[in-house]
């Protein structure tokens, strides 16, 4: 450990205090790092001194994780359980186990949507297959989704599908009979 930083910066211990466990060829291996490392705090302590502001040390980027299998799967049967009624985002992250915050930034990486825009989603393909299916009224289809009325579910259902529920019906319905 040779390096002029070193010698500035940190004072040599005498030669019985140095461990002698690490062999020569990693202490020449390892020089250049702890010099690099030395260098970088001295430039910040310098920085902080000149400024008169403590420079933070750079934090090491995380990769973003989102939701994992188990918990995806136990958020979906929860939405799939209780499409019919109010589903908040507080419920959801408690199902994961995680703050509304934390939930909300990893579904959104799991999914690549939020928690909301799923959830409308998954009700809106559960109307479809009932309008696929049945010959229940609309407003029938839209309380047992989840929406608070037939005027409701057909906004969201037209912004989502691109056509109103009335003529998706008259296309895609297959004749079934009530379940």
């Amino acid at each position: 450990m040779n390096g002029p930083v070193l010698q500035a910066q940190v004072p040599r211990a005498p030669a019985s205090a140095r461990p002698t466990r690490l062999g020569a060829s990693v202490v020449r291996e390892l020089e250049p790092i702890i010099e690099a490392i030395a260098a970088s705090l001295h430039d910040g302590r310098c920085a902080a001194q000149r400024t008169g502001k403590p420079v933070a040390a750079p934090q090491s980027p995380r990769p973003p994780r989102g939701l994992d299998a188990r918990q995806l799967r136990l958020i979906d049967e929860a939405i799939d359980e209780r499409l019919a009624e109010t589903i908040s985002v507080s419920m959801l992250s408690s199902i994961a186990g995680l703050s509304r915050s934390h939930f909300s930034h990893a579904f959104r990486r799991s999914v690549g949507s939020t928690p909301h825009a799923y959830v409308v989603r998954a009700r809106i393909e559960r109307a479809m297959n009932l309008m696929r299916g049945s010959n229940a009224s609309l407003t029938e289809i839209a309380l047992s989704t989840g929406f608070s009325d037939q005027a409701h579910f057909t906004n969201t259902f037209r912004r989502t599908a691109g056509t109103t529920p009335r003529a998706w019906r008259a296309r895609y319905h297959d004749g079934g009979a009530n379940p």
